[in-house]
């Protein structure tokens, strides 16, 4: 098996990743279904459209995730993923304001 081109992972930084990605499925989804049940109660398609912007948005983020665990980015990749995560949080924050208001 090929080592990680930075080094190991120690057990707390494995800790962080894995609760980052699931954080992301699982608001992601959260948002998705929010969106897919608003979408036909109201009739409006734009409310689905915006659950799937979500969800690929969350796909680039969990990718990254991956990416930063194989070892294949550098270490100061890490601010990124955290900056996408905070930045996936508010859009799934307007988009239920979006939805319910």
């Amino acid at each position: 098996m090929d080592e990680p081109l930075f080094g190991g992972t120690s057990r707390r930084d494995l800790a962080i990743e894995r609760f980052g990605s699931l954080y992301t499925v699982v608001v992601s989804m959260l948002t998705l279904v929010l969106a897919l049940v608003r979408g036909v109660q109201t009739g409006v398609a734009l409310h689905a459209l915006l659950g799937v912007c979500v969800v690929l948005f969350a796909a680039v983020q969990v990718q990254l995730i991956r990416w930063y665990r194989l070892g294949d980015l550098e270490p100061k990749f890490r601010f990124i993923i955290f900056a996408m995560a905070a930045a996936l949080t508010m859009l799934c924050m307007v988009a239920s304001l979006y939805f319910f208001a």
